[in-house]
């Protein structure tokens, strides 16, 4: 049986100015690690894009299966 748990995406900003995003997990499954995974966007992407993106995942992602 395959674990999952619900997901949120969330943008940050490193001191640099430079947009990440990352999943938060929000139910327990064996295996997850313990911090979120983080996904870099590339140079010159604004804030206003990244919370664009994350937007966009949060509606149409729901779930993280970690396991196949």
């Amino acid at each position: 049986m395959s674990h999952k748990t619900r997901v949120v995406f969330t943008v940050h900003e490193t001191d640099a100015g430079q947009p990440y995003m990352t999943m938060e997990f929000h139910d327990d499954v064996p295996g997850l690690p313990a911090e979120p995974p983080v996904f870099e966007f590339v140079d010159g992407s604004t804030m206003e894009e990244a919370e664009v993106i994350a937007k966009l995942m949060n509606a149409k992602i729901s779930a993280y299966h970690p396991l196949p």
